[in-house]
């Protein structure tokens, strides 16, 4: 049995990107083959979250967004979380060739605009949370999305080395926090709150010049009950202000079928999910990205302080620990 600790509940968002097709961007990209598969597979999503006593918080593409209007009012309607979702280089004519975090101060600013236009043109109403393609981002992101009114968002996946795509979150904040206005790594003052996907952050894996920590997420051959009975643990040990688990997906997988190999694993994420709360004493309360994003700005403004050890903060009192990456894969 899992040791007795004060905090009682966690948060659990089960979060879906919905992409504009990829056979409108690249064949490579992440993406359904077609708008209407894209509907069956999050259609398929939310009825597997909906019988577990699940809401969803849907981050969708302008296109998506433009292509089936009525479904997504739909899905709000049933009580679901709507956001915009955003790949720069597969918005409208292509026009912009990079993801978010590769963007000028100008060019990031336009963009997210006119894919806002977009959404709300379709929606009938302005996006209030954000999550960027690929989770990337700049020091300048989370500014810029606060000044354009948003109030929140999920971008940060913590341990994420992905430098081609200028995805980078080594050090970044795991929990849900107010963004900093010059440095995406930490908290800080802004009217935005960030809720970072959850990470398990006992192993960093590396590949192809990449590094990360693993995901609840339904694309890997991975052992789920241990990621989220670590993934709780952590929690429990940082003991943040607003325990969260936050996963991801994309709308590319068959979810509509229940014997489809993602299909599977999604039930199987959510079954560890709440075997780990309960062997950790904890209730799973079904959250949108909304309902965090409130819940933390509600809380007093937190900001790190000055460490005028400077670059000997290293040498500090505490134990020196090396990792044999070599043995990992």
């Amino acid at each position: 049995m899992g040791v007795r600790h004060a905090m009682k509940n966690i948060h659990v968002a089960l979060t879906l990107d919905c992409e504009r097709p990829n056979s409108e961007t690249d064949p490579t990209a992440s993406g359904p083959p077609s708008y209407a598969a894209g509907i069956d597979s999050t259609q398929g999503y939310v009825k597997i979250a909906e019988a577990r006593g699940y809401p969803v918080t849907l981050f969708v593409h302008p296109e998506a967004a433009t292509a089936d209007p009525s479904v997504f009012k739909q899905f709000e309607a049933d009580g679901h979380n709507l956001g915009l979702h955003l790949h720069p280089w597969r918005f409208a004519d292509l026009k912009y060739a990079a993801e978010l975090g590769a963007l000028s101060d100008n060019d990031a600013r336009a963009v997210i605009s006119e894919a806002t236009s977009m959404w709300q043109s379709a929606l009938g109403y302005r996006p209030k949370i954000f999550r960027s393609g690929a989770a990337s981002a700049n020091d300048s992101t989370f500014r810029i999305l606060s000044e354009l009114g948003f109030e929140g968002g999920s971008s940060t996946i913590p341990g994420r080395v992905y430098p081609d795509i200028y995805a980078i979150w080594a050090g970044s904040d795991p929990d849900p926090h107010r963004a900093n206005a010059v440095f995406r790594q930490l908290p800080g003052q802004l009217e935005f709150a960030e809720v970072p996907i959850s990470v398990d952050s006992s192993r960093q894996v590396h590949k192809n010049g990449r590094s990360f920590h693993w995901e609840l997420r339904p694309d890997w051959d991975v052992e789920y009950d241990e990621i989220a009975f670590n993934i709780v643990g952590q929690v429990i040990a940082r003991a943040p202000d607003v325990p969260v688990i936050n996963m991801v997906t994309h709308n590319d997988h068959n979810f509509a079928d229940p014997d489809d190999p993602f299909t599977v694993s999604f039930s199987s994420i959510i079954d560890a999910i709440e075997a780990a709360c309960e062997r950790s004493h904890l209730t799973p309360i079904g959250s949108t990205v909304q309902d965090i994003v409130d819940l933390t700005l509600a809380l007093p403004h937190k900001s790190v302080e000055l460490n005028k050890a400077s670059g000997k903060v290293i040498q500090e009192a505490g134990e020196f620990i090396e990792l044999d990456m070599a043995g990992l894969k």
